[in-house]
């Protein structure tokens, strides 16, 4: 059954409104008639049994069942990825919604291959909310991950160096570790954020820096993962271990 989020304030007296993409994706697309069903997910994460009413431009439908069916990890995953070349950022930020993260922050670094003005940026960060939005529906998600505006590296450690101090814990996957490896992490952790380098990796001085504000360093085996594949090993060991990934 297709899943659609609904704007604030919906269902309103058992009824629902869906507007604009979704309802031509209704109405054309998926080409759904009055009768069929739906799911529609509330702002507080309920899932509601939508018939459809009415399509078209406006599609129209009635509530006429209500279920908490949560489908979140109890594991608050921020993968912080390493602006990427063409279309691997597109595949990073689908399968991490798929795999449970729940914020996705971009960033640049020394060695970022791919340049954007403040205006490519926003309309990067436009493209990857809308593969957020649909990932989230295909998962069978209930809340929509956020996906932040393109940081600086100098913006990076500023918020790293804030839920370092709310008791996150960050970690690092690097190339140059060998000694610390994700099975050595022991205690559990309620949110866990991930830092992957883009193509090039984090400069020398970059580790160093990440580590000075209470950043750890991980190994992720003997081979050398590419930027879109490292990220997404994480969530899935950390998925795995502490998240809902049994």
């Amino acid at each position: 059954m297709a899943r659609f989020f609904l704007e604030a304030g919906q269902p309103n007296d058992g009824q629902i409104i869906i507007t604009q993409a979704d309802a031509h994706h209704i109405t054309n697309v998926l080409r759904l008639q009055p009768g069929s069903d739906i799911e529609c997910v509330d702002e507080r994460g309920l899932v509601h049994l939508v018939e459809i009413t009415e399509v078209g431009d406006l599609v129209r439908g009635r509530v006429y069942d209500t279920q908490e069916l949560s489908q979140e990890s109890p594991l608050y995953l921020t993968l912080f990825q390493g602006l990427a070349k063409g279309d691997k950022m597109d595949l990073v930020i689908q399968k991490a919604v798929e795999l449970g993260a729940m914020e996705i922050v971009p960033f640049t670094s020394r060695y970022t291959v791919v340049k954007l003005d403040s205006k490519q940026a926003e309309k990067r960060k436009t493209r990857w909310e809308r593969i957020a939005l649909e990932a989230a529906k295909q998962s069978g998600r209930t809340v929509i991950p956020i996906v932040n505006g393109l940081y600086n590296f100098n913006d990076l450690i500023s918020e790293v160096m804030n839920r370092n101090e709310q008791g996150e814990l960050i970690l690092v996957a690097y190339e140059g570790e060998n000694r610390t490896k994700m099975g050595d992490f022991v205690e559990k952790h309620e949110k866990i954020s991930v830092l992957i380098g883009p193509e090039g990796g984090f400069s020398a001085e970059e580790i160093e820096k990440l580590v000075k504000i209470g950043c750890h360093t991980v190994s992720l085996g003997p081979r050398i993962l590419r930027t879109e594949t490292a990220g997404l090993v994480v969530l899935c060991l950390l998925g795995y271990k502490w998240g809902d990934l049994k």
